[in-house]
């Protein structure tokens, strides 16, 4: 106990100021969908409150409030403080911008550019990081752990599994987590997430269904979609395999990595003999990547 002050401090203390403040922001706002909406909105230039609502298709009501959150987070002002509250103009701030130049940044790297959505930020809940770091602490100790991930842009103590992460910063974990303890080929990532990611408490409480695999695996979805709000997981299943196939997403070698990994580790779970193939990958420039579960 007397030593988990100073840990702690130093772990926050090594994380870059202004990297640390993009982080807190981007939480902030992805924690509202009116709140994201309404600042990628101001994206291309300063806008009305009735300007906010046609653009975002939300109601008046919900995007005075959405501004007035953003104002007192900094990342939006009143540009016309003069004018009636309707008639008042709001752009981005220095730190508004920043954010949606990051925004825009990661949609643009991990969604296909001819399914992008509008407006919209991929990314994934904590609950991997924070089981992949418990795996980490176990496997090669919590110094090296934490010397691992000291260059992060995310204090990892200050997350909780109601958090999410943009994909942007899962990967920058993955590939520091590789340098560290991998030798290039993300083995080690894929390992890691098969201990890991059955651990996650949606996917544990799938695994413990009493059903058949062919069952268990048409549930992959329920899970995928409690973890990822991008990407699209289709499966095909038939006497002792399944075919997961991932649409709409554009992913890094440690993404891919990690789900191999997640599919061999539900294998290991169920206490199942198995294999998982990769049989076809967007890098390689198929329109989707797939998984093949033989068991």
């Amino acid at each position: 106990m007397g030593t988990e002050g100073p840990r702690t401090e130093a772990r926050q203390e090594s994380v870059n100021p202004a990297r640390g403040r993009l982080w807190s922001d981007f939480s902030f706002v992805a924690s509202s969908g009116y709140r994201e909406k309404v600042l990628m909105s101001l994206s291309d230039m300063p806008k009305l409150p009735k300007q906010l609502a046609v653009d975002t298709g939300i109601r008046l009501g919900h995007v005075s409030r959405s501004l007035r959150e953003l104002r007192l987070r900094g990342l939006v002002e009143c540009l016309t403080p003069e004018a009636r509250a309707r008639g008042r103009v709001y752009g981005a701030t220095t730190s508004g911008s920043t954010l949606i130049a990051f925004l825009h940044k990661s949609s643009s790297r991990f969604v296909p550019i001819a399914k992008q959505p509008v407006r919209f930020v991929p990314r994934v809940r904590a609950t991997i990081v924070l089981q992949c770091t418990e795996f980490l602490q176990r496997a090669k100790g919590e110094a090296a752990a934490r010397a691992a991930l000291r260059a992060w842009s995310v204090d990892s103590d200050a997350l909780t599994e109601n958090d999410w992460l943009p994909v942007d910063v899962y990967d920058e974990f993955l590939e520091l987590v590789e340098a560290a303890f991998g030798d290039g080929s993300y083995e080690f990532i894929r390992k890691m997430c098969a201990h890991a990611v059955p651990r996650v408490s949606v996917v544990k409480e799938q695994i413990m269904r009493l059903i058949p695999l062919e069952a268990l695996a048409e549930r992959a979805t329920i899970a995928y979609n409690a973890e990822w709000n991008y990407g699209r997981l289709v499966v095909k299943t038939g006497k002792r395999w399944a075919a997961f196939s991932h649409y709409d997403w554009a992913p890094t070698p440690p993404m891919c990595s990690v789900i191999q990994g997640a599919y061999e580790g539900v294998l290991e779970a169920r206490r199942v003999k198995g294999t998982v193939t990769k049989t076809r990958c967007v890098r390689s420039g198929d329109d989707h990547c797939e998984y093949l579960v033989q068991w």
